[in-house]
């Protein structure tokens, strides 16, 4: 049996803090071989980045080695000086960070930062790293690739950019490659090219690779091994199959079941993890997962169950692995949710119309023509008392706008938002202030959404004050909504930095829900947080639209989730609405390709083997749509009539609306539908 690529042994992190040193990565192994594709997946806080950063020594200020051993090809790199590192990071480890955003000098050309590793290795002169610039970015599917290498990282889309974050990661070809989280938040579909490349790239180039995730579903189409991490040490490891057909710990089994599986029925409730994970500072005496463990029995607090191999390849750490029950059984079984709270009302709650919006920018050269964004081009939804409209979509497509002009935060050119009844497109001053207090706003980032400097109680106070409620009532207000969305009252006289990224998002959900309104619109509530959290925050409101009743608009580039929460769907591509109608039957049979090729690129883990559809090329510029239909560009179905006439939206009697001349007319998968 050759030797492994990578291979590490009793790895351990410590981090220094005002309290002391805490460890942070626990007496880690793992073993990497040429050509493996190797997934690490956990929640937030496992260790999975510390990990990724020590393999190459790039532990942040305040991080250290703090024992173990990291061999590459046999050599030990925590012994390594500083010039043999500098000679193995980008020849022999290449890293994709997680943010290319902020990866990326914003003042310097994209080509010029990729062609790096070549110059400071001397791999190429100046010329020949061109050469192999635009070679790379061939490779990694970015269209022309010499202007692309002359443009600054803004002329960039976020699918694009990290593109380019894995060209400069394969320029030297390197034989690992450690991708941190680098499909998280990106959309699907855009997730969906980013996985095939990788895929392609492992095996046309033969370099092996880490591939970090909180998400299972992602991992599964990429990865031959998976390792679980939680509190900084692997709980289980093993082929990835197995264990996503047979967890043998329970926060793997756990981490499974709170995703929303294909077949599970709609607004069913997920299965959650109970509790937060562990600090660091304060480690639990025994297994640290004992505390959240439905299986914890007396020995797992008191001794910490060691990493056990089996014959098949498998190792996991509990005392209790052969009890774990089947996902979908046992002690932390989902149970039914009630029923829509939808109630049949003649009149909806919300009903937009022919709703256009085009934000005008300033000219690129004096007396230059000034350019539109064209946000919105008639978009025309309806949302029912009780109900909850999903919003889907690729980023760029006007969701948040949408989202924004219901709020009334944004005019619009033209068209007609009816609320309750009443026409507020036009409406200003107490007629505006008097609507705002029926409807309210869950923005997209929990950390950037609430106040640092406010306690939470001010937080939460803030909407209750601005319309004079007594304080007595406030004050009472204040720990019912606390109390709904699960968090003690005792933490409203602290910091928003105090709490975690889920718990900031139930804060934020708090506030929106105060007044009790009407109408909540979520805009992207769970895009960045993990699988375990995000089955609480779905959770938590399908809770509390049963106890308040409020409709909801729920904007996501997942249409997984919005299939399970919601229970209609409005699918939009590049301001315009291409498919509405009940979540349930569009995510069943999708008329439209657009939506169809959103779908197939949905990671789902009972279908890891389906090959997603790879939309070609990038989305059409909102400030220069084509003719015609909009998605034509990127649609295997179009013909000269998609080019010349714009498709209407198109109702039919069972509620479902579609905008496309050549509709799919049958379930099957969409490359199996031959051309018109």
């Amino acid at each position: 049996m050759s030797a492994p690529l990578l291979e590490i042994e009793d790895l351990r992190i410590s981090v220094a803090t005002d309290t002391g040193s805490r460890p942070i990565v626990r007496g880690l192994g793992l073993r990497v071989s040429a050509g493996e594709v190797l997934g690490i997946v956990g929640e937030s806080g496992s260790g999975k980045s510390m990990t990724a950063l020590a393999i190459p020594a790039l532990l942040p200020p305040g991080a250290s080695f703090a024992g173990g051993s990291i061999r590459f090809h046999g050599e030990e790199l925590t012994r390594a000086g500083p010039r043999r590192l500098a000679e193995i990071r980008g020849l022999g480890i290449g890293m994709i960070f997680q943010n290319p955003m902020t990866s990326f000098n914003p003042l310097k050309r994209v080509g010029a930062q990729v062609a790096e590793p070549l110059l400071l290795h001397g791999k190429a002169d100046r010329r020949t790293a061109r050469a192999r610039v635009e070679d790379i970015f061939r490779q990694v599917s970015i269209p022309d690739p010499a202007a692309r290498a002359r443009a600054y990282p803004n002329e960039f889309s976020g699918g694009m950019l990290q593109r380019a974050m894995i060209a400069t990661a394969l320029v030297n070809s390197p034989e690992l490659v450690i991708a941190d989280e680098p499909t998280t938040a990106l959309d699907v579909t855009v997730q969906a090219q980013v996985l095939d490349l990788l895929g392609r790239l492992n095996r046309e180039t033969g370099a092996a690779m880490i591939f970090i995730s909180h998400d299972l579903a992602v991992v599964s189409r990429i990865c031959d091994r998976v390792a679980v991490m939680y509190a900084g040490r692997i709980v289980e490891q093993g082929p990835v199959r197995a264990i996503l057909d047979r967890p043998r710990h329970p926060y793997s089994r756990a981490l499974i079941a709170a995703m929303p599986a294909a077949n599970a029925a709609a607004n069913a409730r997920l299965q959650t993890i109970g509790g937060e994970p562990p600090d660091f500072g304060a480690l639990p005496s025994g297994c640290p997962f004992h505390p959240r463990c439905p299986l914890a029995s007396e020995r797992c607090r008191v001794e910490d169950p060691p990493l056990v191999a089996d014959s098949e390849g498998r190792a996991v750490a509990c005392w209790h692995a052969d009890a774990v029950p089947p996902v979908g059984t046992g002690p932390v079984a989902a149970t039914a949710a009630p029923s829509d709270v939808s109630a049949t009302a003649a009149e909806p709650i919300l009903r937009v119309s022919d709703l256009v919006r085009h934000f005008r920018l300033p000219a690129a050269l004096p007396f230059g023509r000034r350019r539109e964004v064209h946000a919105l081009d008639g978009v025309s939804v309806t949302l029912a008392r009780g109900d909850t409209l999903g919003i889907a979509g690729e980023t760029g497509c006007g969701k948040s706008t949408l989202a924004r002009c219901i709020l009334r935060l944004v005019d619009t050119d033209s068209g007609s938002i009816q609320f309750m009844g009443e026409d507020i497109t036009g409406i200003a001053g107490r007629s505006l202030r008097a609507v705002r207090r029926h409807i309210q706003p869950i923005f997209q980032n929990p950390y950037a959404a609430l106040n640092p400097r406010a306690r939470i109680e001010d937080i939460i106070a803030e909407p209750l004050r601005a319309f004079r409620l007594p304080a007595v009532e406030i004050d009472r207000r204040i720990d019912a909504v606390l109390d709904m969305v699960g968090m003690s009252p005792r933490h409203r006289k602290r910091l928003p930095h105090e709490f975690s990224g889920g718990q900031r998002q139930r804060i934020s959900i708090a506030r929106a829900i105060a007044l009790r309104p009407a109408l909540v619109v979520a805009d992207e509530p769970i895009a960045s947080l993990d699988v375990s959290i995000q089955a609480q925050i779905i959770n938590l409101f399908t809770d509390l639209r049963r106890e308040i009743g409020f409709s909801m608009i729920f904007i996501s580039h997942d249409l997984r989730v919005i299939r399970h929460f919601c229970s209609h769907v409005a699918v939009m591509f590049l301001g315009q609405v291409v498919e509405h109608g009940p979540a349930a039957e569009v995510c069943a049979r999708p008329r439209h390709p657009y939506t169809a090729a959103l779908l197939s690129a949905v990671p789902e883990l009972d279908k890891a083997d389906g090959k997603p559809v790879i939309l070609a090329g990038e989305p059409p510029s909102p400030l220069a749509p084509p003719s015609g239909c909009r998605f034509r560009t990127r649609c295997f179905r179009a013909t000269e009539r998609c080019a010349e006439f714009v498709p209407p939206l198109v109702r039919d009697a069972g509620g479902r609306a579609t905008a496309c001349f050549y509709p799919l007319e049958t379930p099957a998968p969409l490359a199996a539908v031959p051309a018109s």
